[in-house]
């Protein structure tokens, strides 16, 4: 099984402006999350991710709704991009014969993409 790679503190303040920490609810070590305010709005976006289990959560909220929640295992790579005024998250995922990509662009507005195929 391949080990999720995750971007380091550093690239999410740079791109977000937030710096991951240990998940509040767990308390484990091992578990992380980052929550971004979307500017201008009531909306967040909070993203925890476990590095010894491979999986990360994504979970888009608008007040006390809940917009969107992603959850998925096997995932390889959590990464972090901000270019200009657009900021966004990626995930992948896979096992063997099909790959995942989950794109959470953050700014301007959210957006939530998710790919998953036969490779």
């Amino acid at each position: 099984m391949t080990s999720l790679q995750v971007a380091d503190d550093e690239a999410w303040w740079t791109a977000l402006g937030v710096t991951p920490t240990a998940e509040a609810v767990s308390g484990d070590e091992f578990v992380r999350e980052v929550v971004y305010p979307v500017t201008g709005s009531r909306e967040t976006v909070h993203v925890t991710w476990d590095v010894t289990d491979s999986s990360v959560r994504v979970r888009h909220r608008r007040g006390d709704v809940v917009v969107t929640d992603v959850h998925r295992e096997m995932a390889t790579l959590l990464t972090v991009a901000g270019v200009g005024e657009t900021a966004e998250i990626l995930l992948e995922y896979g096992s063997a014969g099909h790959s995942g990509r989950t794109r959470v662009r953050v700014t301007p507005e959210v957006l939530i993409e998710d790919t998953f195929l036969r490779s």
